[in-house]
């Protein structure tokens, strides 16, 4: 069953992408529940390719695999651009919503353990969420306590 995205999780995730901003958000996706911060489309493909360099320092292994996250900031710069000139021009633009969220510092919650230290790096399908808040489950330590 394939039920159509949150329109107003969409709208927040175009929030953050044109703002460039963050947020922490708690997700249910899937039957599982993820935790950490919404950033723009452009950050998670900047924290990507941080970490493939990091990941293959020094041994030259993964050559090239960074090019494949260029088009995602791309994308997310130019529907931004697009919106920012609509606005500009005074009209009332229609938001080009976005089919995919990005997380950084992201844990699956499980059962009564709270996440500890850095989290991961997701792409995850905005059609996948099934509950959100904006209120997330956080241990300390973590960058959102």
């Amino acid at each position: 069953m394939n039920v159509a995205a949150d329109p107003v999780l969409q709208a927040l995730v175009f929030a953050v992408d044109t703002a460039r901003g963050q947020m922490s958000v708690t997700l249910a996706v899937n039957g599982a529940v993820i935790t950490g911060i919404l950033v723009s489309a452009e950050e998670y493909a900047a924290t990507v390719v941080a970490q493939i360099r990091r990941s293959r320092a020094g041994n030259g292994e993964g050559e090239g695999l960074e090019d494949f996250f260029t088009p995602v900031a791309e994308q997310a710069r130019e529907r931004s651009e697009r919106h920012a000139a609509a606005l500009a021009g005074g009209s009332a633009p229609e938001p080009e919503l976005p089919a995919y969220l990005h997380l950084v510092d992201a844990f699956t919650v499980t059962g009564d353990h709270l996440p500890q230290g850095p989290g991961a790096t997701w792409r995850i399908r905005v059609d996948d969420v099934g509950g959100w808040s904006v209120n997330p489950i956080s241990a300390p330590g973590r960058r959102d306590s």
